[in-house]
C-alpha cells in the first residue's frame, strides 16, 4: 500500500471528521446553556421564597414565637437582552445580529406586611423594620408590622 497515495483521502477524512466532532460539540454546548440560562420561576414563587425567608429569619428574634409576613411586588422583573455584544466582550463568540441574553432583572418590592407576636412593642418593631429594610433595600414606610390579636 503506498501511503503517499492514500494521503489527499486521510487528509480529507480527517477534515470531514474534525468537522463533524465540531458540529456536534457545538450543538450540544448549546442546547446546555439555554437550559441552564432559562429556568421557570414566576413571580409567585419568588414571593413566596422572599416571605420564608422573611418569616424564617424573624422568628430568631427575641420574644417573637408566630409570623406571617406577606411581600407584594411593584414590577415582574424580566430577563435583559443585548443586541450590541462587542460592548460586553462576547463578540468572539456571538455574532451581531441576534440578541445576547445578559441576566435578569428581579421584581422589585413594594411593600411588607407583617404580623407577629409581640409586634406592637417598639423594640421588636425597629428589629424587625431594619432587618426587613436591609435584606429588601427599602424604605421604612414600606414596612407595616402589627401585634397578632
Amino acid at each position: 500500500m503506498n501511503i503517499k497515495k492514500h494521503k489527499s483521502k486521510i487528509i480529507i477524512i480527517t477534515i470531514l471528521a474534525l468537522g463533524l466532532i465540531l458540529i456536534l460539540f457545538s450543538s450540544f454546548k448549546g442546547k446546555n446553556e439555554v437550559a441552564l440560562k432559562k429556568e421557570e420561576f414566576s413571580c409567585e414563587d419568588y414571593t413566596k421564597m422572599l416571605e420564608e425567608k422573611l418569616e424564617n429569619f424573624i422568628l430568631n428574634i427575641e420574644g417573637i414565637k408566630n409570623v406571617n409576613v406577606i411581600i407584594t411586588l411593584d414590577t415582574s422583573g424580566g430577563e435583559i437582552y443585548t443586541k450590541n455584544s462587542s460592548s460586553l466582550n462576547f463578540s468572539s463568540i456571538t455574532n451581531n445580529t441576534s440578541p445576547v441574553y445578559v441576566g435578569e432583572i428581579y421584581p422589585s418590592v413594594r411593600g411588607v406586611a407583617i404580623a407577629c407576636t409581640n409586634g406592637s412593642s417598639d423594640e421588636t418593631k425597629n428589629k424587625i423594620t431594619k432587618l426587613v429594610s436591609a435584606y429588601l433595600g427599602i424604605s421604612s414606610n414600606r414596612i407595616e408590622i402589627v401585634s397578632f390579636g
